[in-house]
Order: C-alpha cells, then structure tokens, then sequence
C-alpha cells in the first residue's frame, strides 16, 4: 500500500492542455494502461486537436479541458534524490454533449485506498478543482468506489451540491485478452457482422437513442442521437450484427461500440440490442467479434469495459473471456468503479 513514513510531501499540478499533461504523466499512465482507460485516450485525443490547431489545421480545441494531479514525494534514503508518485488524476474533458462526468484515476488499487491516505488527497484536489471549475459542471464523478465516496462528502461540503440519492452508475471494471478470449460461436446463415456504414446511420441513431434512454440519467434526443451515431460511424468505432427482420429486410440487431483506445488498449464502451431482438447472441457473437478484432488484427493487448452489477450482460461478457466475472477470482484490475450524480448541476452526457 502507499506509504506514509518519511513525512511525505502533498502537492498539486494542474494542466490547461492536453499537451502538458501527457508530458509530465504520459509514461506512468502507460503503466497501467488498462485503469487509464477513462483518461489516457480522452487526453490523447484532445493533444492531436491541439497539434492540428497548432498547424492550423482548422481544428480547434475545446476550451473546457482541465487535469488535476496529485502527487507525493517522500524522503529519499541515502541522501538520492526525492522522486515525487503520481497519486490521482482528476479530469473534467469536454464532448459534444455537454461534458464528461469529473473522471478520477487511481495509481493504487481500491484495497490499499485507506482513509487516512485517501481523504487529504481528495480534500486538496477538490478544493483546487472548486477553484478552477464552476461547481455546476461537475454533474457526476466516476472511478473506484473508495475514491468516489470520499469525493462525494468533501464535494458536497465544499459546494453545497448534495449528491444524488441513487448512484448513476455501479459497475465492475473487466478486461479480455489473448489469453482469456474464449472460441468465437459461428454466424447463422445470411447474418453478418461487419463495420457500421453511412448507410446505417438512421438504424444506428434509434439504437444508439435507445442505448441512452436506458441508462436514465444520460438521455438523448434524435438530433443528439444522430449526431453521435454519425461520429462513431466516421471515426470507424462502431460495429452491428445484421440479421434479417419479419419481412426478410436486412436490419440492425446489435451494436457495439469501442470509442476510447490506447496504444495498447481499447475499451468497449457501448453494447445495445433491442428487445425484440434479445436472447439470440446476437450481441455474445458481436462482442466476441469484435473483441478478436481489437485484439488480433488492431494489436490491442487488453479489451476493457464496465459491466453494471446485477446486469444480465455481465453472463455475455463471461462467455466472451472477459476476466472476474460471474463470480470467478478476480484479478487485480478487476475492482468495483461507482458514479455519483450530483444535484443542481448542468449535466453532460457519456
């Protein structure tokens, strides 16, 4: 676990760029790949606007980027030199959609997270984040549940915005690999599974409405939907398992998405069927498709996601070889994550 001896010293950095902070954190994020997932590609992403505003490439960047770090730096032995350790990452990143939750990445698993190291960090980092961020923006925050929880309270006291009473978002985090993929079941007759195209873009838009809807808190209407459908369709995000409907049309059974990617690591961040189309694997030979695909022909080493507790999905993901589930050990990286809404706020959408 982290330790406290040598009278540790707390400080903060904080980064206006995605640039700036992918200089200074860069190489530890890549450390742990996998649990950078919520920052590492959004960051990434942000830094390529910035080089092609730079180049004047008519892209300019988002204005509503903002990283917090905390770091510690103990005493060193033997008279070497202090070496500070990357704590946490607090991340406000803008969309499309009116913002991302506040994203929180931990350099240490939830189960080292005690309160007497946990709590002074967040306090500080939240009190900084007030100072740079108007509280209506953070609307929720997403990460390990410890860490999580010790925002909640801090940031409501700080702010007066009481969290809501029902999380938004209680899930495991899981990853496939190589090694954990299982064998892929075949494809019936006249079925495909094939990127998203132009062509599908109405279908893909009702899905991805759909896909929001039942998340509750993040809803989208038809324009939003579209707008997003035509993203993940243009940036090559997205794929479908086409089957034929009661007139024998071809139509759109399932979707899957993968919108957040790393040199090493890409997430399946959106998984919809319909309900007429429910209970036919449909989206178990979809999420296996594409899971091989990432893995094999895009050289990912890990396919991550978050799977909510409780979710029927979580026995699809099993079958896939998606590690720590359905009551098999889990690894490390395997932890509960938690998002907290937060009242009177102006809400995003993720």
């Amino acid at each position: 676990m982290p330790s406290l001896s040598g009278q540790p010293n707390i400080s903060l950095t904080v980064y206006a760029t995605a640039s700036d902070f992918l200089f200074a954190t860069y190489d530890i994020l890549m450390q742990k790949e996998e649990q950078s997932n919520i920052i590492l590609p959004f960051a990434l992403n942000q830094q390529r606007r910035e080089q092609q505003a730079a180049r004047g490439q008519n892209a300019p960047p988002p204005t509503n980027n903002l990283w917090i770090c905390v770091w510690t730096t103990r005493m060193a032995s033997r008279g070497s030199a202090p070496k500070p350790t990357l704590d946490f990452v607090f991340a406000i990143n803008d969309n499309s959609f009116g913002g991302y939750p506040l994203f929180i990445w931990s350099n240490y698993p939830a189960s080292e997270l005690m309160p007497s190291f946990l709590d002074r960090r967040v306090q500080l980092a939240a009190m900084q984040l007030y100072q740079s961020t108007p509280a209506e923006r953070v609307f929720s925050v997403f990460g390990l549940a410890p860490v999580v929880s010790s925002f909640r309270s801090i940031w409501s006291h700080i702010t007066g915005k009481q969290a809501e009473l029902v999380p938004f978002y209680a899930a495991k985090f899981t990853l496939c690999t190589k090694f954990t993929l299982q064998p892929s079941i075949g494809v019936p007759a006249g079925d495909l599974i094939r990127p998203a195209a132009a062509h599908d873009v109405e279908q893909v838009a009702r899905l991805c409405q759909e896909f929001a809807e039942d998340s509750v808190f993040f809803p989208l209407n038809s324009k939003e939907s579209m707008a997003q459908a035509q993203q993940l369709i243009r940036d090559k995000q997205l794929w479908v398992y086409e089957t034929r409907d009661a007139h024998n049309r071809p139509c759109v059974a399932s979707i899957v998405a993968s919108s957040r990617s790393s040199a090493r690591v890409a997430a399946i961040t959106k998984v919809y069927t319909p309900p007429a189309f429910r209970g036919r694997k449909y989206a178990l030979r979809l999420v296996q498709w594409v899971a091989q695909q990432l893995l094999y022909c895009d050289g990912k080493e890990s396919v991550v996601l978050y799977v909510s507790h409780e979710n029927p999905a979580e026995k699809v993901y099993h079958r896939v070889g998606f590690a720590g589930l359905c009551g098999t050990p889990r690894p490390v990286v395997v932890e509960d994550w938690l998002e907290i809404g937060f009242k009177d706020t102006i809400r995003g959408h993720w």
